[in-house]
């Protein structure tokens, strides 16, 4: 081939170099197409991204908020039981007491009445005692004034007898 038939006349670049040239420029037109295209589907990957992350620290704060209420609940409610059993317990040991404190009472009532019997039954059996004592003294008493009696009679009749011996 000739010359002229490989080169262009105006500006003598080869058809060949221009051909590729020509490819070359359609080929990085076609490869920046496709860059913009990732950056535009980066950029859509980086904002879905930021998205799913705003979605999930959402998502977290919703659950712990959750998770915290959820606390706070069973805490109130643990409260409410333990406050619950502490009145019941408290309501027991009161009435406990109070059972104690009347037995006590009671027992308290029986001694002073078995006290007061054992006393009276002290006292009685005393007053026995004493109007036996009585009794016994006022017998010896007797006993003593007779023999007193007798002795008197028998100075009497050994004072008469003396004094008719006297007299003999």
């Amino acid at each position: 081939m000739d010359r002229s038939e490989t080169m262009c006349r105006y500006c003598g670049v080869s058809y060949l170099i221009f051909h590729e040239f020509h490819q070359l420029n359609s080929r990085v037109a076609q490869l920046e197409e496709e860059l913009r295209e990732q950056r535009g589907s980066t950029q859509r990957e980086k904002a879905q991204r930021e998205a799913l992350e705003l979605g999930r620290l959402e998502w977290e704060r919703a659950c712990h908020l959750e998770v915290q209420r959820h606390v706070e609940e069973k805490v109130k409610t643990t409260r409410e039981e333990l406050e619950e059993s502490h009145r019941d317990t408290e309501r027991a040991m009161r009435e406990e007491f109070e059972q104690k404190k009347e037995n006590m009472k009671e027992e308290y009532q029986k001694i002073n009445k078995e006290k007061e019997r054992i006393a009276l039954r002290d006292v009685e059996s005393e007053r026995k005692k004493r109007e036996e004592l009585e009794r016994k003294s006022e017998e010896r008493e007797k006993v003593l004034s007779d023999a007193l009696q007798k002795a008197n009679k028998n100075v009497e009749e050994l004072r008469k007898s003396f004094q008719q011996l006297e007299v003999r």
